[in-house]
């Protein structure tokens, strides 16, 4: 039997194999090199001659750029803000018309572009469209961060081995492309103290007036959907454990020993597909953190009262059981930053509230108690390696007076309950 010919389909950007001689398509398969179509096309020739039945469901599924760009547009309309979702839109449709081979990158097949044997040329591909020439610092880093999410997401779902563009290097934004100021000793001390309480107390003021009808109307995705009591419980849990965001939005019931007063992290959100994977670090996987008494008791009150009651049921789910979205913190976010009396010196106005600076306060806590031992920090906070504490949060140590403030600090960060 003759070798079935092989051709490059310059318009899909990969290699067929003309497989009508064995009952296939004249345009069978989707291979990346012309060694893999070699390969296929003799298997094929093989199996025939043997006379095996060949079916067209040996036929790989073409599964393109443009299609997974659309089903990720798609995952990401439910999950963010009209604003932000437009902003994902614009940038993606960019990346969609890049040339890769002189073909568009929304003609190609999503698994090329994250083969190892692709893998180099498709990012310095990627890294001369991100820093074309006249783009600003900011725009790079912009689209950077869209097209990087998305291909996370691909990643997440089995369409690309890896990440293919997760190192490539950009110029560093100046202070003021900063989108939030920088956590501050003096505000973090606040927060210790007084602050808990000041944004509880404006969030549940803005979930009151919204209940009243005392705001506008907004879509479903711009409300605030979270409680004030489980807002207050998650952001103490964060202070007083160190959990992140999505640590705390991927905990579940099994999670959580009120006997032994520990939290086991087992998982996290993962940010690309907003599912719930794996912690977001190998060491902070499997981590188990104690947990005051006072913030058990309040823990157990909202079991207790809560109406997803199953052993692997979420501990803060939406009003479906289901995790909350990354976009429900953002709006719960909003109203709290005019609580905070400290301001920012580059825009004039009330410093961002941002979840991370739960666990800044936390770790503040942690070195005052443990000093410079920047492993068990390290071990503590779920990071990779001390070097990263000791960069992050080396500032935090001070001289011992101040320590025995911080020390009087820590006792308070509980909030006085009823």
């Amino acid at each position: 039997m003759k070798d079935l010919p092989i051709k490059f389909w310059a318009k899909r950007g990969h290699f067929v194999i003309n497989a009508a001689r064995v009952g296939l398509s004249v345009n069978h398969g989707n291979f990346a090199t012309e060694k893999e179509a070699v390969a296929e096309a003799e298997k094929l020739k093989a199996k025939f001659v043997l006379g095996h039945n060949i079916t067209v469901e040996e036929k790989p599924k073409l599964f393109s750029v443009n299609e997974a760009v659309a089903e990720y547009k798609n995952n990401q309309e439910q999950l963010q803000t009209k604003s932000y979702h437009s902003a994902q839109v614009f940038n993606l449709d960019i990346l969609l018309s890049v040339k890769y081979d002189g073909i568009d990158i929304s003609k190609h097949q999503i698994e090329r572009l994250g083969r190892k044997s692709d893998r180099e040329d498709f990012r310095t591909c990627i890294e001369l469209a991100i820093k074309n020439e006249g783009q600003s610092i900011e725009t790079m880093h912009t689209r950077r961060k869209h097209w990087s999410k998305f291909f996370t997401f691909a990643a997440g779902k089995g369409w690309v081995d890896a990440n293919p563009i997760t190192d490539i290097k950009l110029p560093k934004k100046s202070k003021k492309d900063d989108r939030a100021p920088k956590v501050q000793k003096e505000f973090i001390s606040w927060l210790q103290t007084d602050g808990l309480d000041a944004y509880s107390a404006a969030y549940a003021l803005a979930a009151e007036k919204v209940l009243a009808g005392g705001r506008k109307k907004h879509k479903k995705r711009n409300e605030l959907t979270i409680s004030p009591n489980k807002l207050e419980l998650m952001m103490v849990l964060s202070m007083t454990t160190g959990l992140r965001q999505g640590e705390l939005r991927a905990l579940r019931r099994c999670d959580y020993s009120a006997n032994r007063q520990i939290i086991k992290i087992r998982g996290g959100i993962d940010h690309g597909t907003q599912d719930i994977g794996l912690a977001k670090t190998d060491e902070g996987q499997d981590r188990e953190i104690e947990v005051p008494q006072q913030v058990c008791a309040m823990l157990d009150n909202l079991l207790a009262t809560s109406k997803f009651k199953a052993f692997d049921d979420l501990v803060f789910p939406s009003t479906t059981g289901t995790p909350l979205r990354k976009n429900d913190f953002s709006q719960a976010c909003k109203p709290i930053r005019a609580a905070c009396p400290f301001v920012d010196e580059d825009t004039g106005k009330p410093l961002h509230f941002l979840w991370s600076d739960l666990r800044h306060a936390f770790a503040s806590n942690l070195i005052d108690q443990l000093g410079a031992n920047w492993a068990e920090v390290a071990e503590s906070m779920g990071h990779t390696n001390a070097n990263f504490t000791r960069k992050q949060y080396g500032h935090y140590i001070v001289d011992d007076e101040k320590s025995a403030r911080k020390r009087e600090a820590a006792a308070n960060i509980l909030v006085k309950k009823k």
